[in-house]
């Protein structure tokens, strides 16, 4: 048998020896360049991981929480009239959510090992894909319906069933569930017997782990952002033909929202790119490359988890809606009133919480 269709124990312990990240999406399969190409040491990248890997985690987690609690509040305060908008945006809150609740457990990863059973590798390394493909999908979801109603002046979901948007919905998770297949089935703890340590990774040929990152790529980024950029360069072309910058302040948000999405999951999949072309053969080899890139893959990994806080903080700073609701929910918690906008935020034209993102019809369109 062919020995790259053959995963046996000593392959796993040179896999080990090289593997240094508190979280991958597949075992690094070298096995194959055993003889020549011996693993590389890679104690630089384990030092950076053992000590910043943990602060990033907690930090992260304590403002994904925060931020988006926040959000969830606030839309969840006025769910009778949530607008389609708003209904992607709190599945998206949801989605974040079950990202930052996993870090605990990647920060305890990174410092020790993994010491939580293959159940929760399974159930986090998912978490993490499911995170990642919704977050895409919704934002592309998003566009979408904001380029039918500007462009077309098409009220897809206002006008049709009242469950559409949930449906839409539902299928996004089902979709993020199938993609998440592979890690409910081939993650599992691994223990490295010659270290005494074990590592949550997964446990496949390595053709495998090129099938995943190209799943990744291309249905996780690669098609949510043509998607996204179609739709808001269409929408954009409507909006610079229209007179008044009101119009232009209808897309600020969203755009911004799509922009960091973009610069925050760019670099990681860069990396990722790298790493299939060396596991390919079509880079050549060298300790001192790989020995950086993993350095660079966790960078990358910690700003692609980033994102789970950068959109509360759009919507707080961006969104001048989204601040007006926020500061009537503090009222309804005691809080002062000295600093609550005067008009009222409940506008008979206006129904988005993402402040200018309503419906092309609401809005003048």
């Amino acid at each position: 048998m062919n020995q790259h269709q053959v995963f046996n124990f000593s392959d796993l312990e040179l896999i080990l020896e090289d593997t240094s990240t508190s979280f991958e999406f597949e075992v690094d399969n070298k096995s194959d360049l055993c003889c020549t190409f011996p693993p590389c040491q890679l104690d630089m990248s384990q030092k950076f991981d053992q000590a910043f890997l943990p602060v990033l985690y907690s930090l992260i987690f304590v403002l994904g929480l925060l931020g988006n609690g926040a959000v969830a509040a606030v839309l969840l305060s006025q769910r009778v009239t949530l607008s389609s908008t708003d209904t992607f945006l709190l599945h998206l809150v949801v989605a974040d959510v079950l990202l930052v609740l996993t870090l605990p457990l990647w920060a305890v990863d990174a410092a020790v090992q993994w010491v939580f059973g293959s159940g929760l590798c399974k159930m986090a390394g998912a978490l993490f894909n499911i995170n990642f493909y919704a977050g895409a999908l919704l934002l592309a979801c998003i566009s979408f319906d904001r380029y039918l109603s500007i462009v077309h002046a098409t009220q897809l979901y206002r006008r049709g069933p009242p469950a559409r948007v949930s449906l839409t919905c539902m299928i996004v998770w089902g979709l993020c569930l199938l993609f998440a297949l592979p890690d409910f089935i081939f993650l599992s703890a691994l223990h490295d017997k010659h270290h005494k340590v074990t590592y949550c990774r997964h446990n496949f040929p390595p053709v495998g782990q090129t099938v995943l990152r190209g799943l990744q790529l291309v249905a996780g980024f690669l098609l949510p952002l043509l998607v996204m950029a179609y739709c808001y360069a269409r929408i954009l072309a409507v909006l610079l033909l229209s007179r008044g910058q009101r119009r232009l302040r209808t897309m600020r948000l969203v755009v911004m929202v799509v922009v960091a999405f973009a610069l925050c999951w760019s670099p990681y999949h860069l990396v990722v790119l790298v790493e299939t072309l060396l596991d390919l053969g079509v880079l050549a080899r060298d300790c001192n490359r790989e020995s950086h890139l993993n350095v660079a893959r966790s960078v990358t990994e910690c700003l692609g988890y980033m994102h789970c806080c950068l959109n509360p903080l759009l919507y707080a700073f961006v969104g001048v809606k989204f601040r007006e609701r926020m500061w009537l929910l503090f009222m309804r918690l005691g809080c002062p009133k000295s600093r609550l906008h005067h008009r009222s935020p409940s506008s008979s034209r206006w129904d988005s919480s993402w402040s200018e993102t309503t419906d092309a019809s609401n809005s003048g369109f």
